[in-house]
């Protein structure tokens, strides 16, 4: 069965289809942005104004290059315009086996891409960049979007672009309308040029479609993806370059950037967590802050499920949003070392390291207390440190132990305050294929 785990893991994978020849590599294409002053309505009609004098991206080709022959010859045709606040984005799909498309997927953020579906990656950073945005949808409407951190790390589809997205399906076609609010974009670059992809997957004929004149073996080989310049022309005051939320850890957490673009249009930032908001930064306090910048804000257990936003503001306009899912987060503070059982080394010790997924500070600073109870019930050892960084390590001196079961009970306080009880059971071995058990 499929979970939403496994469905991220695959999602670092989609289309990844790999052909047996691909053709000599080509220069990138390029496409200038066009811009409009009026909105389309987004009810996938694309019959609006703006539509006839947008970016055309019309030539596709089979993944590896190949022109397409026989059923697999339709047209796919893409449109993009933009405003200051939003990118438009329209695809026609010929498809003369329509009775046979595949939409089965209606929940946000499932596995359209299983369906027949297209793709827009948008990476709206200067060439080389590798932070990017994925949207797919299939005939039904359903969108998946999720944010690529980077190369070789997963798709985070807690990622909400906020995209408004309509699909209508025809007799031998159909059709995508979206907007995208370009705050919603990790955009790095305000000046550009972006790179971008459009795909298309068609399951009657079983053929995956690119937009891409270079050759390439999947949907997210983003060296070769085609420019999209123009990109100054929005007039984006601002870009957030190098983000970072931190370490996801309870208590303080340091999210970092750099800002790109206009610093001195930044008056404030707001860190919200859940929707409230849960720290703010006014302009004073970030024009004081050069090279990367440091915004401190803390995660409490009740957090976990939620969903982490750090927004950029110019006055009342939304500048730049930067989300992620708190769904990740650690259910306890303090975990249980992976490893029980040890070998017996009279005068030795042993060493437990407990993850530690809760941050301490120099005014209050974390304190692990242990007490090791025997099978007889008679306490042997006891002890308490100060755990600093990813694991409390604790060392249970042998000399007075022997080979058997002991339990350790933790105790983990901050500021005289506790936290977080636990309580870890490990056993002594006298002989080495024990341990190896």
């Amino acid at each position: 069965m499929e979970t939403a785990v496994t469905r991220k893991l695959l999602g670092a994978c989609f289309a990844m289809i790999w052909v047996v020849a691909p053709m000599a590599a080509a220069e990138p294409e390029s496409y200038e942005l066009a811009l409009t002053k009026n909105a389309p309505v987004i009810d996938g009609k694309l019959d609006d104004a703006c539509w006839r004098s947008a970016t055309v991206v019309d030539r596709f080709v089979k993944l590896g290059g190949q022109a397409l022959v026989g059923e697999e010859k339709v047209v796919t045709r893409a449109l993009l315009t933009a405003d200051q606040d939003h990118l438009y984005i329209g695809i026609y799909c010929e498809e003369p086996l329509i009775d046979k498309l595949e939409m089965r997927h209606t929940e946000r953020d499932s596995d359209v891409w299983r369906d027949d579906d297209v793709e827009i990656m948008i990476v709206p950073c200067e060439r080389g960049g590798d932070r990017y945005v994925q949207l797919a949808v299939n005939p039904a409407g359903t969108l998946m979007d999720a944010f690529l951190p980077g190369k070789r790390m997963p798709l985070e589809l807690g990622y909400d672009s906020g995209a408004v997205v309509k699909a209508l399906v025809g007799k031998s076609d159909w059709t995508v309308e979206m907007s995208v609010p370009l705050a919603n974009l990790p955009v790095e670059s305000v000046t550009g040029p972006w790179s971008f992809h459009i795909a298309r997957a068609r399951r009657p004929t079983g053929s995956y479609l690119t937009s891409l004149r270079t050759p390439v073996s999947g949907f997210h080989e983003i060296d070769v993806y085609a420019e999209l310049i123009g990109v100054g022309k929005l007039g984006l005051p601002l870009g957030l370059k190098a983000f970072s939320f931190g370490q996801f850890t309870y208590g303080q957490n340091i999210c970092t950037f750099e800002v790109t673009g206009a610093k001195e249009k930044l008056t404030s930032m707001v860190i919200e967590v859940g929707g409230s908001p849960r720290m703010l930064f006014d302009s004073a306090m970030l024009q004081i802050m050069t090279g990367t910048m440091q915004l401190p804000y803390s995660l409490l257990p009740t957090d976990r499920g939620k969903t982490l936003a750090v927004k950029a503001y110019s006055g009342t306009r939304l500048l730049q949003s930067r989300m992620v899912s708190l769904d990740g987060l650690p259910e306890k503070m303090l975990g249980e070392s992976t490893r029980s059982v040890f070998m017996f080394y009279p005068g030795n010790f042993v060493e437990l390291a407990l993850p530690l997924h809760i941050a301490g500070s120099a005014e209050a600073p974390l304190l692990l207390e242990w007490t090791a109870t025997g099978e007889s019930g008679k306490v042997v050892g006891k002890g308490l440190t100060t755990p600093a960084g990813a694991a409390a390590r604790i060392r249970l001196y042998w000399r007075p132990w022997r080979p058997g079961t002991y339990r350790i009970d933790c105790l983990l306080s901050r500021g005289g305050e506790e936290l977080a009880r636990q309580q870890q059971w490990i056993r002594l071995a006298a002989n080495p294929w024990e341990v190896s058990q």
